[in-house]
């Protein structure tokens, strides 16, 4: 379970950047939270890093203005790879607004930055990762009863009458003995997706979703069957937009 804060700010302008840093270490620094700070003068660079590095960040504070890719592109992209971090958007007007909705903004931070607002957002973004890390469910596997942090879940297989539990991390998984659709009835998650008879995916890890599949993080393709197709879209997008 990632109990850890990571953080990322996107800002071209130095002063800025490192203003906006500062509030963030600090706020953190007085609540005690273990947190990181990553910090990036383009919107290139921090795109690479997330590649190169396979980052995943709790939360982004995004400059729109910034050289040859914007922050909204900029944006979108992440919105390909991440459906839950944070974007706030660090602007010097509020014309962009409207386009924020497209990527599910969590917020808009006009400059000149103050600490007050900055870490309003921030406390937000905490609340909501620490709730969702409290999730957890119990399980017996091999005779040894495990509690298991639901976002540690990569997805559920059903083969006849045992569920594997696929971990994200380490590589891992874990044969439950029962149907299911008894599982997910025991353990119900609001983070559950049913595609498929045979597979439940952890939205968490939702990289890419077509017609008729989706792909995680780590590569795993999972089809989505037409019985399942409607309700896994309805679920798929209400998760989306309620993050």
């Amino acid at each position: 379970m990632r109990t850890m804060l990571i953080i990322a700010v996107c800002e071209d302008s130095n002063t800025d950047r490192k203003a906006i840093c500062t509030i963030i270490e600090t706020f953190l620094r007085s609540q005690r939270i273990d947190g990181t700070v990553f910090a990036y003068d383009s919107a290139e660079k921090f795109i690479s890093a997330i590649e190169s590095k396979k980052l995943r960040f709790d939360m982004v504070f995004m400059d729109i203005i910034m050289g040859d890719m914007d922050g909204m592109t900029c944006a979108r992209l992440i919105r390909q790879w991440d459906k839950l971090v944070k974007i706030v958007f660090l602007t010097s007007s509020t014309e962009y607004v409207y386009e924020g909705y497209e990527v599910n903004a969590s917020g808009y931070l006009v400059k000149p930055l103050g600490a007050e607002k900055v870490t309003a957002c921030l406390q937000k973004t905490i609340d909501e990762v620490q709730g969702l890390s409290k999730e957890t469910i119990a399980v017996t596997s091999g005779g040894v009863k495990r509690r298991i942090p639901i976002d540690d879940i990569l997805y559920l297989e059903s083969r006849r009458n045992q569920v594997e539990v696929v971990l994200a991390a380490p590589n891992e998984r874990l044969v439950v003995y029962t149907r299911l659709d008894e599982f997910t009835q025991r353990h119900p998650s609001k983070m559950w997706l049913r595609p498929h008879k045979s597979f439940v995916v952890n939205f968490l890890y939702v990289e890419e979703y077509a017609s008729d599949s989706f792909v995680l993080r780590d590569g795993t393709v999972i089809p989505i069957s037409r019985t399942y197709k409607n309700a896994t879209r309805a679920s798929f997008y209400n998760l989306l937009h309620n993050k």
